[in-house]
Order: structure tokens, then sequence, then C-alpha cells
């Protein structure tokens, strides 16, 4: 009679209409948190809202099919969020990026080049922070470069003190770089001491990530090429959304940025063990 007793006083828990209203709660929360900080973790929200993943990631599925939300891996970003980061990464050229926030990103390459040696293997992604860094290091002799950016090794080429090898890929333009998902074991010959990458978008909780699933797979063999990461943003990469996760931050060595970072952020990433150096724009050559 007991166990009768308390699985009929459990029912009403169970099945109280009040149950729907949690979820709709949980819905709107859940927007909210996007609004305000554009990604959630499924982990996260569970604990916040003590229940299961699996509730969580049937929100998501169901926030998802309302439009409302992207998934990723994990979590989920806004979809306004993503929609904007694709359409902004669409309707301006590389030359266009190439002129925002210069000075930021040369006080960061010139910083980065002090973490380079004199005969160093070393593995520089596509990007204008990279194409930056190329830039920095024309004084350095006897580098082995790896990269898939074409004004990367371009910027090399113009130093003659590079062995440069730019990987296979097709052309993205607006990139400026060679992309190609590599298939298992494409890098298994390729082994450098550090890795730069420059990244569409990037926060404590969400890791490092690329816009498109191709750049955010070659990026992560680039990482497992190399021995230490260091990845290069300017600030605003920190508010910058891109939904293809490349790499949670316990692979990243450290992250070379501006002053502009929040001390927020900062102070989270230094908790993940997250080497963080903050560059000078005063720093950078004129």
């Amino acid at each position: 009679m007991f166990f009768v007793v308390c699985f009929w006083f459990l029912i009403p828990k169970i099945f109280h209409p009040g149950s729907r209203m949690l979820k709709a709660a949980r819905h709107k929360e859940i927007i909210a948190l996007l609004q305000s900080g554009g990604v959630v973790e499924v982990n996260t929200l569970a604990d916040r809202f003590q229940t299961s993943p699996i509730t969580i990631r049937r929100d998501l599925i169901e926030l998802h099919e309302r439009g409302l939300v992207e998934r990723t891996r994990g979590g989920a970003v806004s979809g306004e969020v993503i929609a904007e980061g694709w359409a902004r990464y669409e309707s301006i050229s590389y030359a266009e990026r190439e002129r925002e926030n210069v000075r930021e990103k040369r006080a960061i390459a010139e910083l980065a080049a002090q973490h380079v040696s004199d005969g160093d293997c070393i593995l520089v992604n596509a990007g204008t922070t990279s194409r930056h860094l190329a830039e920095a290091l024309r004084g350095h002799q006897n580098l082995h470069v790896v990269t898939n950016g074409l004004t990367v090794a371009m910027e090399f080429a113009r130093s003659r003190n590079a062995s440069v090898y730019l990987l296979p890929g097709t052309v993205d333009f607006k990139k400026m770089a060679t992309v190609c998902r590599p298939a298992p074991g494409t890098f298994d010959d390729i082994s450098v001491r550090a890795a730069f990458l420059g990244v569409n978008g990037i926060s404590p909780s969400g890791g490092i990530a690329m816009l498109s699933p191709e750049e955010a797979a070659m990026n992560r063999a680039f990482i497992d090429a190399a021995q230490t990461v260091t990845v290069m943003v300017d600030s605003s990469k920190f508010h910058s959304q891109a939904i293809f996760r490349i790499a949670h931050l316990d692979k990243v060595t450290r992250i070379i940025t501006d002053a502009g970072i929040d001390q927020d952020i900062r102070d989270e990433l230094e908790k993940l063990s997250v080497e963080v150096l903050v560059a000078s724009p005063d720093d950078a050559p004129s």
C-alpha cells in the first residue's frame, strides 16, 4: 500500500499542467540568454534549470525547428547572430577586412612574432591578422612555414627568408585561402612546433570557431599537427559568433589580443589556464 500511495502522490508532480509552463519559461530564458550572450551550452543550461541534458537538447531542437536558434555541437547560438555573421562575411571583401582594426592586428602580429625563433617550423592559417604576422616575421631567418593563406604565402615570398608549403584545397577568395575538409591521415606527415591561428569567433565557453565546416575541420587538423597553439584575435572577435567549433580552449596555449578585451572575459580565460597576452597598438609599426 505504501508504494501505491507514493506512486499516486508523485503523479501530480509529473503530469501537472504547470510542467508545460516550465518548458515555456525555459524557452523564453534560453532566447534571452542567446540575445545577451550569443551562445549557450547544453550542460550549462542543464545546471541552470536543474534538468537533464536530454531535456535541454529537446528544447534546442524545438527552438531550432521554430527558426529561433542554430544548433552547434554541445549547444546553440542565436539564429540572428549567425545570420548577421554570414551576411557580413559575404558582403565585404578581403581587402575591406584588411582595413579593419589595422593597428590592433599589427600589434597582435608583432607580439606573436616574438614567439617565433630563427629556424622554426610553424603553421600559420589564412586571414588578415595572419598576413600581418608574416609581415612581422620578415626579419627572421630560415623559417619553415605551412599555410593555407594565399596572402600569407605571398608575404613570406617577399622576404625570401622562409621555405613555404601552401596546402592544397579549393580557393576561397573571401578568405584568400585554400580550404578543404581533410581526410583522416591527411596531416599525419606534418608536424610543426607552433601553430598561429586567426579565427572568426572565440568565447570562454564555446572555444574557437569558424563560419564554415571545412575551415573548422582544417584548423582542427592544424591544432593536431602542432606542439603549441597561439590564437591571434582582435577584441571584436569575442563579440562575434561562428557556428562551427574548431576546438575548446583546452587545446589553446595562448591568446594574443588587444586592450579592448573585457576584463570579465579575460578573467574567465585565465581561469581556464589559457595564457592571455594583450598587445598595445602603440607598439605596432606605423
